[in-house]
């Protein structure tokens, strides 16, 4: 049995460089489902960070997509989320798609007002924890957080750049989550530095951020940045309670693979509490071709 693929180069318009991603197709009249084994072992052949199985249907305008990384199968992914919603939106042009299905539940997606890049509307569950860890680039302490249950983030903010040359430590064991709050302590935690680089014309606020995770760095990552933009929102001053603000990330230099990545945040109306977040961004095609199952 063939089934056919796609590989994107996702969060960057320039091919070899943002976050690397591997589409398969699996059509709606395939006589033999895919195994969850299968599954797992086409990711690992890949070697990916992330790998999607997208299952297509004629008629369905909320497909349904599975991620897996090389060795476990994850409810959410950003970067594979933009990839994903790329592929359909402007690559097969599949206008009657408006959200994907994904096992931590729906994501609107659609086409950004200037037609160059897409849009999904993330889950959240935002989630400030108690504990904070220590870095030996700063004397401040790094706050944790999560976007939803199970994807965790330190964030330890950085002075200058050249300081966020020298990161290279994730500050707690991938799969350690024990130090969590309560009813948080499942899935991954990473950790994201980042240094503040003022305000563009529309008054988007600029980062420069590296992402350490399981002892490697990764090239761009969209659930770590959607956590960074609902903290940094959650810090905004009262007066502009509700929002919408807008962050502009800039992840994966130091790798030589550039990605940027946008994202929007609104808090309700009293400025509480996060309400909705928007992850943003573009890809492009590197490869097309068919594997054998």
């Amino acid at each position: 049995m063939k089934l056919s693929f796609t590989t994107l180069d996702v969060f960057t318009s320039r091919r070899y460089a943002g976050n690397p991603l591997a589409i398969i197709s699996v059509p709606e009249n395939l006589k033999t489902s895919l195994t969850q084994a299968q599954k797992q072992a086409i990711a690992a052949e890949f070697n990916l960070s992330e790998t999607v199985f997208l299952h297509l249907s004629s008629e369905a305008k909320e497909p349904r997509v599975d991620i897996f990384t090389p060795n476990a199968e994850v409810p959410f992914a950003g970067h594979p989320t933009i990839g994903t919603a790329f592929y359909i939106l402007q690559i097969q042009k599949a206008a009657s798609v408006t959200a994907l299905t994904e096992k931590a539940g729906r994501i609107p997606i659609s086409i950004t007002e200037d037609g160059c890049s897409v849009k999904a509307n993330v889950p959240q569950d935002f989630h400030t924890h108690n504990i904070t860890f220590t870095s030996e680039l700063t004397p401040e302490p790094a706050p944790c957080v999560s976007i939803v249950n199970g994807m965790t983030f330190i964030l330890v903010a950085l002075p200058d750049l050249p300081t966020l040359a020298k990161a290279s430590k994730n500050l707690q064991s991938t799969y350690d989550p024990s130090p969590l709050d309560e009813g948080w302590q499942n899935g991954l935690v990473g950790t994201l530095y980042f240094v503040a680089e003022g305000v563009d014309e529309s008054g988007t606020k600029k980062y420069r951020t590296r992402m350490m995770v399981d002892g490697t760095e990764d090239a761009g990552t969209g659930s770590a940045s959607c956590a960074l933009g609902c903290w940094l929102a959650s810090r905004e001053p009262r007066g502009n309670e509700k929002g919408s603000f807008k962050y502009a990330f800039t992840q994966g230099v130091e790798m030589g693979r550039r990605n940027d990545i946008a994202v929007e945040v609104a808090r309700n109306d009293e400025g509480t509490k996060i309400e909705t977040v928007a992850l943003i961004g573009t890809a492009v095609t590197v490869m097309e071709g068919s594997l054998e199952v």
